[in-house]
């Protein structure tokens, strides 16, 4: 039996081990030479560390039984499983090629690229779904395109075989059994790009059906769109947090040649209700194929148009040639008489200090910092500078990691982090209404960019009046109002609570400066307070 360290050359069965090609926390992957029929293979191992690990070794011949049963060109095929001198492991089909998460590498694919292999993915999601197999785990990662162009599903290891009632493209509907969600986190080799295409019955722990596929099938194709992932965060409550609330950035908008169709599919494959999203694999297939169809049948068109006589050619560029220079001139006298107001752009990031507070009242002192937050981190023109960038920078400059953001704080904090603006909140109050305030100032020069101000009623409308001001303060640094209307989640929708609030930003800030078990009591403390608050569970989930 060869041995974890030095296998090469030595025989596992039938199987002489050629090399060693892969791994990662769940198995240790060979290529090998099947002696018997003269082929090679690729032999899978438990990692020795878990060869006695009774959930991993389920999990190992959980993903050999599910793919073992399909027979489809775009899922690894699996020849068989063993087990010798104690160690488990299976022999499948040698791919030659990569992952999708390589050839993704943070760039969009091609439009071809991404329907073809999109397309291919979900014809073997149709395949595994009409045998009852959900998969559970489908992420860039987890897909291999071969040198050839043919997309094929890996790892099973998070399957779930269920009876299939009639309707195939439902497959599990009746299952009570799932992975849960301390599975999917504890697994060893589980990290935020495993979480980020979850979808939002995996994270609230509810039954899973094929739907479920459909909705990381749809974080897979923004990804191949976008060459980024839709839902970011710096941990995994950020992550689940959007996931459940938020919507991601339009695609188009990151990758303005894709066709609008195609965003369409993607937007209803991440849908949030999954009655809402594509019901069967089937379907996804089809309109990637239609909107294929017409890509394609657009291109020729567009090939095949006749071109315009020189004579007419000639006419056109001075006719467009004295169109700009009008426009130049008009513009350049417009902008001597009006001074354009500096306007922020999607790339730039912004800096919040904390809030002013004169109410007497401590709980506002971290929660409206918090909740300003997860209102403007919704946004898609809005970069906020994490609270962890914030600390590495307070270190560098020879402060605190954990010290109070003031105005003249987050003014030098501006400067050091290359932000555009400032963005400073105040509440005040003599007894009732309360008065929230927003100031936008530009870094470089101090100048006020923006100043909103509104009035809360009584305590439980501060949340409400403080989601208003902050709209209005999005658009005013110029993000465009359908923008601010589609991505408008207020606060209230997180929870309603401000003591639940600032229970869980004491409870995140504890945790990145302390660890984690000191953060505990507050993230309870703020499910206790609001027992539907997500963000507080994902926090005890990390």
């Amino acid at each position: 039996m060869a041995t974890p360290s030095q296998p090469v050359g030595q025989k596992v069965s039938h199987y002489r081990i050629l090399r060693r090609i892969g791994g990662g926390g769940m198995g240790v992957v060979y290529e090998a030479e099947d002696l018997k029929l003269g082929r090679h293979v690729a032999l899978k191992f438990l990692p020795e560390e878990l060869a006695n690990d009774a959930q991993a070794l389920s999990r190992f011949q959980r993903e050999a039984k599910a793919a073992s049963s399909l027979n489809h060109p775009n899922i690894c095929t699996i020849h068989e499983i063993d087990e010798v001198d104690g160690r488990a492991f299976i022999a499948m089909e040698l791919l030659d090629g990569q992952t999708l998460r390589h050839v993704i590498n943070g760039k969009p694919l091609e439009i071809e690229t991404i329907l073809d292999l999109g397309i291919q993915i979900a014809d073997a999601l149709d395949a595994a779904h009409s045998k009852g197999i959900v998969h559970r785990d489908i992420k860039p990662a987890n897909i291999f395109v071969t040198n050839r162009g043919q997309a094929k599903i890996l790892d099973f290891g998070l399957a779930k075989v269920t009876p299939v009632f009639g309707n195939v493209g439902q497959a599990g509907v009746a299952a009570q059994s799932t992975v849960s969600i301390e599975e999917h986190l504890t697994r060893p080799e589980t990290a935020l790009g495993t979480v980020a295409y979850m979808s939002p019955e995996q994270i609230r722990v509810k039954e899973l059906d094929g739907r479920t596929d459909l909705f990381s099938f749809g974080a897979v194709l923004y990804e191949m769109a976008t060459g980024t992932v839709p839902f970011r965060g710096e941990s995994t409550g950020v992550i689940f947090e959007s996931i459940l609330n938020r919507a991601p950035v339009p695609a188009i908008r990151l990758n303005p040649d894709i066709p609008p169709k195609l965003e369409e599919i993607i937007n209803k494959c991440l849908e949030k209700d999954r009655n809402l999203r594509y019901q069967h694999a089937a379907d996804v297939r089809t309109d990637l194929q239609r909107l294929r169809r017409d890509t394609q049948t657009g291109r020729v068109v567009a090939a095949s148009s006749g071109t315009m006589p020189a004579s007419r050619q000639l006419g056109a560029w001075m006719a467009v040639a004295g169109i700009v220079l009008v426009a130049a001139l008009a513009g350049a006298g417009y902008f001597l008489f009006h001074r354009p107001t500096l306007k922020l752009t999607e790339r730039d990031t912004v800096v919040l200090t904390d809030f002013t507070n004169t109410t007497g009242d401590a709980v506002f002192d971290d929660a409206l910092k918090q909740a300003l937050a997860v209102e403007l981190g919704q946004s898609p023109f809005l970069n906020v500078v994490s609270d962890r960038k914030v600390s590495e920078t307070l270190r560098m400059m020879g402060r605190p990691a954990n010290e109070r953001v003031t105005v003249d704080v987050g003014r030098e904090l501006c400067l050091r982090t290359g932000s555009k603006a400032m963005l400073s909140g105040s509440i005040s109050s003599l007894g009732e209404p309360y008065v929230i305030g927003l100031v936008a100032v530009g870094c470089a020069t101090g100048d006020v960019l923006d100043r909103e101000q509104v009035e809360a009623s009584s305590k439980p409308d501060v949340l409400k009046a403080l989601h208003q001001v902050a709209s209005a303060l999005r658009a005013k640094l110029g993000e465009s109002l359908p923008s601010v209307q589609k991505f408008d989640v207020p606060i209230e929708a997180t929870t309603s609570s401000l003591e639940a609030l600032k229970n869980y930003s004491m409870g995140d800030t504890i945790l990145r400066e302390k660890g984690e078990a000191p953060s505990i009591p507050f993230l309870k403390r703020a499910i206790e307070l609001d027992p539907n608050f997500p963000m507080a569970y994902a926090g005890l989930a990390l």
